[in-house]
């Protein structure tokens, strides 16, 4: 089978709810980032990353996947 086509799947930004404040945790990085507020935390994936890009989001058990333009 030839892999040379295919591309790894791209890193996502995580936000993830604890307690009452939002850790967000760069593609491929261990260390993660607090925040009081999901619009906070947003505002930091958007700011970190210049461009249009994609975040998974963990709050009250439920996943999400949604695209930040």
């Amino acid at each position: 089978m030839d892999l040379s086509n295919v591309t790894p799947k791209r890193a996502y930004f995580r936000i993830v709810q604890m307690g009452h404040g939002w850790h967000v945790t760069r593609p491929n990085a261990s260390l993660s980032h607090g925040f009081n507020s999901l619009d906070d935390a947003v505002a930091f994936v958007r700011n970190d990353d210049r461009t249009a890009t994609v975040v998974e989001i963990v709050a009250d058990g439920v996943y999400m996947v949604k695209r930040i333009d």
